[in-house]
């Protein structure tokens, strides 16, 4: 079995050009980035018949998904990024670059709502490594991603791993 993993297509928005930045403003620009358009581009799907294609329903993988599988793309919940912008308190004005930082180390935390979400990745993996025999085609977002290539690899597959995935890259894990 493999599992082909593929961050969405690049969005077609630029980061915000106001050096400092409320959490409003923030909110925002990633409100804009939820409904972007993607920068399309070729992929090279490594010469495997992917027999199906799981998507998050957010937009910009939606559009990857459909534009790389030419078959029945299905929407799962689950591969949907965590949005990490509610578990942000502060009131400071910060540059985008330091909200990014905070929304990645909240990714990385122990917070209820990210230890949830990373808990129903496991249960997706489990599920899917139970139910399915095909190889599969997975379309999502960056931690989502990582978080699935950590359990696949604690169930022995393998394959070219990463720290920060490619837009429209196709990472493939076998068993």
């Amino acid at each position: 079995m493999k599992i082909g993993l593929v961050r969405h297509f690049k969005v077609n928005l630029s980061f915000p050009v106001k050096w400092w930045l409320s959490k409003a403003d923030v909110d925002a620009w990633f409100e804009s980035y939820a409904s972007a358009d993607v920068l399309y581009a070729d992929i090279d799907l490594l010469g495997v018949e992917w027999k199906k294609c799981l998507s998050s329903p957010l937009s910009r993988a939606l559009h990857t998904a459909h534009h790389i599988y030419k078959g029945e793309v299905i929407q799962v919940d689950v591969l949907q990024e965590l949005n990490a912008l509610p578990l942000l308190t502060t009131k400071l004005k910060l540059p985008f670059l330091v909200w990014a930082i905070f929304v990645r180390v909240k990714y990385s935390s122990d917070d209820p709502v990210t230890v949830t979400f990373r808990r129903k990745v496991i249960e997706f993996v489990d599920k899917l490594l139970q139910q399915e025999s095909g190889d599969i085609l997975i379309v999502s977002h960056g931690f989502v991603m990582t978080c699935i290539q950590k359990e696949l690899i604690k169930r022995g597959f393998t394959g070219k791993t990463f720290g920060a995935p490619v837009h429209g890259k196709v990472y493939v894990f076998e068993n």
